[in-house]
């Protein structure tokens, strides 16, 4: 697959992770199932053929113990194998020993004579019972044996041994286990070639959307992605045929509001920056100090909302963090001032006051963009903070940057809106005018100053915003 001129490899390929993924499922799979049906085969059988050994053994001692108590281990064994020969077939061996561990006599009718050290007649004699496995010196085939031990008045006089091949058992085993892993196989090479066959029909329509993605990518928008299967990936066709027809309707609102907003802002602002200017060149204004700084203020304002008009186009790059600022060296003591002063009028309900800065700390940064955030801030604590109420404007240099705090006694922000006040659209309280735009332009106007800002609220109590500049190092 080519994407972006640049070849794709099998490896970072969506046919291989299906494929891989998918025969790591099934392999894993398997090997599970594999796992569990040989020891559960192994358990079956051989833990059956323990069981029956431990039975036949424990039957016989019982019987022995209890009707021949007082008999000799040579009276017991030769009781066993004269009368109760019959029960026992050519699958068992069984011996009796003395309390010397010679072997008196077993089950073929034999007296050996021979001294047995195994660590089921060694149990035996301890009153356990334990399973021995040893290997046959003739044939080299693997047995199983158990033992217990015999009493006369109720003290161990020998012991009886019981003793089977596993042979048949192991062949029966193995050949379970050979089937089982042939029929693993089997399924393994079933299940990959499914897994080619189902990625191929989920990447073949995939690649053809890509054709198509590059396409729009280039700006070629009329080009539609044609539907194959009724499925995801059916939806994803028409979502992006969809896509390309609002990006074709986008563009075009975007381009009659753009040239609408700014033929509409620019007439009447045109107006009030030359209104104001031919007011402050009254004689009655130069009289009045508060109507001439509020012509002032106008004039100013006037400037900056044409600044703003010119970059309008940036603000539709606000998501992708790509406003352009235009940084130089300023005081923001003096930017915080104009700004104190601008909002002064609204604060008449609450009592506004600013420190000043103990020196002058200069910063890099845009200074109408930094005077949208400091209005942000500040209107809104004059605006959530009831009559009776106080607003601080704090700013100190500390540690190469410069440290501002809006601090007020409002209605303050809950726990559960508190992480969600920066994002876009975002109000906490519905009723209150306003777009939720204004915290989330903050961040990102002081993200492109490489700045930061906190909020620390309580509810009911108040709310106090952080800002972090650096600093202007000499």
């Amino acid at each position: 697959m080519d994407i972006g001129g640049k070849r794709m490899g099998f490896k970072s390929s969506i046919r291989s992770r299906i494929i891989i993924n998918f025969g790591a499922i099934v392999i894993a799979t398997v090997v599970v199932l594999e796992v569990l049906f040989v020891a559960f085969v192994q358990n079956y059988y051989y833990g059956g053929v323990e069981q029956i050994l431990k039975d036949r053994v424990n039957i016989s001692a019982e019987f022995l113990n209890r009707y021949f108590t007082y008999s000799s281990v040579e009276e017991k064994a030769k009781f066993l194998f004269e009368n109760n020969i019959s029960s026992y077939d050519n699958k068992f061996l069984v011996q009796i020993l003395n309390k010397e561990k010679i072997v008196v006599m077993d089950s073929n009718g034999l007296s050996e004579f021979s001294v047995l050290e195994t660590d089921d007649i060694n149990d035996a004699f301890n009153n356990k019972i334990t399973i021995y496995e040893s290997y046959s010196e003739m044939t080299g085939e693997r047995m199983l044996s158990a033992s217990r031990p015999l009493l006369k008045y109720n003290q161990i006089d020998g012991v009886i041994r019981y003793t089977v091949s596993m042979e048949k058992v192991d062949r029966e085993v193995k050949n379970y286990i050979l089937g089982g892993l042939a029929l693993g196989a089997t399924v393994i090479i079933f299940f990959m070639l499914l897994a080619l066959i189902i990625s191929k029909s989920i990447v073949n329509p995939i690649m053809k959307l890509n054709v198509v993605a590059k396409s729009m990518a280039e700006g070629n928008f009329d080009q539609k992605a044609k539907k194959i299967y009724d499925d995801e990936i059916g939806q994803l066709t028409e979502t992006m045929n969809y896509m390309a027809e609002e990006i074709l309707k986008t563009d075009k609102i975007k381009k009659d509001f753009i040239s609408s907003i700014s033929h509409e802002l620019r007439t009447p602002l045109t107006s009030i920056k030359g209104w104001s200017e031919t007011l402050m060149m009254e004689e009655s204004v130069s009289q009045n100090e508060a109507l001439g700084m509020g012509l002032g203020i106008i004039s100013g304002e006037a400037d900056r909302l044409k600044d703003m008009v010119e970059e309008l186009l940036d603000f539709s790059r606000l998501e992708s963090s790509r406003m352009k600022v235009v940084k130089r060296k300023i005081n923001p003591k003096h930017v915080l001032e104009q700004v104190y002063r601008q909002l002064q009028p609204r604060a008449a309900h609450i009592t506004l006051s600013c420190n000043k800065i103990g020196k002058d700390t200069m910063i890099m940064g845009d200074e109408n963009r930094l005077r949208q955030v400091f209005i942000n801030l500040l209107a809104n604590a004059i605006k959530f903070t009831p009559a009776g109420g106080s607003v601080q404007i704090e700013a100190e240099g500390q540690d190469e940057q410069i440290i501002i705090r809006f601090i007020d006694t409002g209605l303050g922000i809950s726990k559960e809106d508190l992480p969600n006040v920066t994002q876009k659209f975002y109000k906490g309280n519905q009723t209150m005018a306003g777009s939720g735009l204004g915290l989330s332009i903050v961040d990102e106007i002081l993200k492109l100053h490489d700045a930061k800002f906190y909020i620390d609220s309580k509810l009911g109590e108040g709310t106090t915003v952080t800002v972090i500049i650096p600093a202007v190092t000499e």
